[in-house]
């Protein structure tokens, strides 16, 4: 049985920092299936993003989730020399089936300063704790998914929470402490920009560790929301996430649309 873990790391080495383009032929499926706004799709759309950025790109993991269950491998990075004035950090998704990649969404923002409390896109803890019940915490993350960010039912952070100096927060605009979060919620809302989910489309769950990639908007805007959450004892304990608009799937470079899959 192939491990879908391994399969994804290597070639994603292979192709985003070593930019061996073979790889496209034996790690990725010949009916391969994109749905990144970045790139056109299939095979061919990943090999002209290699060419075109040239010798600088190399694609910096930081994190690696791999979903045995749902066939779904996440990575969680930075993306160095993709785009001449900025460095993209934020999350990939691959389906692997037969052995082969044959799909991949992804959620990138631009590279930020670190927060208020010093804390980066990309730091902190990184290892999975393969002792923690991962269906346990898929499932309280997407209670709390619903709950607190589709419904926005912020005063009810507590439930998911143990205190709020427990709370390791990554986002560049909020601090530490899960009271931050509830006011910059609620603070985005009065000014009629609050953060709305419509679709929780998939969840990547390993361990300790869930992320979760969402439809929705803000103030009007198409956008994609991904959240990578932190899981101790059935609570909340730290949050990375990476958020920013999506043009509709009629103006993308392929016809697959940014968060639907052709297994759905």
């Amino acid at each position: 049985m192939t491990d879908i873990r391994d399969l994804v790391l290597t070639a994603d080495r292979e192709l985003f920092t070593e930019h061996d383009l073979s790889t496209l032929d034996r790690n990725f499926s010949e009916d391969y299936v994109e749905h990144s706004p970045l790139v056109a799709n299939g095979k061919d759309g990943l090999r002209e993003l290699i060419t075109d950025a040239g010798d600088g790109l190399r694609h910096d993991v930081a994190r690696v989730l791999a979903d045995e269950k749902a066939g779904l491998v996440a990575l969680h990075g930075a993306y160095p020399g993709l785009d001449p004035d900025t460095v993209y950090v934020g999350f990939d998704i691959y389906r692997v089936a037969d052995g082969k990649i044959v799909e991949h969404w992804d959620g990138l923002v631009d590279q930020t300063p670190p927060n208020e409390s010093g804390h980066t896109q990309l730091d902190g803890p990184a290892e999975v704790d393969a002792s923690a019940d991962t269906e346990a915490n898929r499932a309280f993350v997407k209670k709390a998914w619903a709950t607190f960010l589709q419904g926005q039912d912020y005063d009810a952070a507590g439930d998911f929470t143990r205190s709020d100096d427990e709370f390791t927060q990554h986002s560049g605009d909020i601090a530490d402490g899960v009271q931050n979060m509830v006011d910059f919620l609620k603070q985005l809302k009065e000014d009629g920009s609050a953060l709305t989910y419509d679709t929780l489309h998939r969840t990547v769950a390993d361990g300790n560790f869930v992320l979760t990639f969402s439809e929705g908007s803000i103030a009007g805007e198409r956008h994609f929301f991904c959240e990578l959450w932190r899981i101790e004892n059935g609570t909340w304990v730290e949050l990375w996430d990476a958020i920013g608009p999506v043009p509709p799937d009629n103006e993308l470079a392929h016809p697959h649309g940014a968060f639907t899959s052709v297994a759905d």
